[in-house]
């Protein structure tokens, strides 16, 4: 079936789900369009599935949303999603994957089976496994968080370069040029990134980048703290003056470490951590902080997934469009002038 639609929407340079809107006369797509994909697909002897035709002649206005994590960033976009969905009088359904990819294939599947017009998906990693149903659906989908490798897809992603490029900057100017660095996977998009902009950061202001100060792991509260205690115990041979900590999870176990240590910041070291706005009066110091804008990316994800629903003929190159958004740095007391 993919491969049929994949034919049609090559040769009319349209994208996969517009031709399947075409076919399943679901959705705004124009006569010319339509009649177009229906010639074509008689050319390839391509007739749509009957059945799931008549079950898409109805929208529901519901749309579905999974996450790895309802807690963290994401209840930020969670909560942004909902308002915005309200607005335009559309429900949603939740799921959380708690980062196992099987739970989120069975949620991916019973959100195709409960006729959602949409999905907003945060897949557990960018090797997405169900590309073969996405592709032949007309169900418009919203990637975010990870950006799933090779598939044409509209995403809303944070900046995550420039996540932790601000960062590095924000310590520079603090006189900082021993700065390290704890991420997540890098095998994953987002941490990546991240692990890239840093790089980038400390190339451009002409500043040695150490490998024994650059520590990754799994985005888990264990992650952060072995790879900050990994730190502290080789300071004498690979000293520091700032680290920055690229999750959440990982920041708030970090500064366990440090404390278990015997150690404070700014008085030893300067510290960043990520996503900290709402959890850093748990912490005293305050933490200086790194924010992705979770409420502006559920509202983003919403205007794009409408779009998609309502829209009328998606190129391939608007069905593989990216929306950035930029994070921001919220200043506290963790960061300090470097030491003379």
């Amino acid at each position: 079936m993919a491969n049929g639609l994949k034919e049609i929407a090559d040769e009319l340079n349209l994208s996969i789900s517009t031709v399947s809107r075409a076919l399943n006369n679901t959705g705004r797509v124009s006569a010319e369009t339509r009649r177009l994909v229906m010639d074509t697909a008689k050319k390839y002897n391509y007739s749509p599935n009957r059945v799931a035709q008549s079950l898409r002649q109805k929208k529901t206005n519901i749309v579905g949303l999974i996450v790895p994590d309802i807690g963290d960033y994401f209840s930020e976009v969670i909560k942004g999603t909902e308002s915005e969905l309200s607005a335009h009088n559309y429900s949603m359904i939740l799921a959380d994957s708690h980062e196992d990819p099987l739970k989120e294939a069975n949620y991916i599947k019973l959100m195709y089976q409960s006729q959602v017009d949409g999905l907003m998906l945060a897949t557990v990693s960018d090797t997405f496994a169900w590309t073969d149903v996405y592709e032949s659906s007309d169900i418009p989908v919203i990637f975010f968080d990870n950006e799933p490798a090779d598939l044409v897809c509209n995403k809303v992603v944070l900046n995550n370069i420039k996540a932790t490029e601000i960062a590095v900057d924000h310590l520079v100017k603090l006189g900082h040029t021993k700065i390290a660095l704890i991420c997540g996977n890098t095998k994953e998009s987002t941490a990546k990134y991240r692990r890239d902009g840093f790089t980038e950061a400390m190339k451009k202001h002409n500043l040695e980048i150490d490998q024994n100060l650059i520590k990754e792991g799994l985005y888990y509260l264990d992650a952060g703290y072995s790879s900050m205690e990994e730190l502290i115990l080789s300071r004498e041979d690979h000293p520091f003056t700032a680290v920055i900590v690229s999750t959440y999870r990982m920041s708030c176990s970090a500064i366990h470490a440090i404390k278990d240590y015997g150690l404070s910041y700014p008085e030893d070291f300067s510290f960043i951590g990520f996503d900290m706005e709402d959890r850093d009066r748990l912490f005293s110091p305050s933490i200086t902080s790194v924010l992705q804008p979770g409420k502006l990316i559920g509202k983003l994800m919403v205007h794009k997934l409408l779009q998609s629903i309502d829209n009328v003929d998606l190129s391939p190159e608007e069905e593989d469009s990216v929306s950035f958004v930029n994070p921001v740095i919220k200043l506290g007391q963790s960061t300090a002038a470097v030491k003379k």
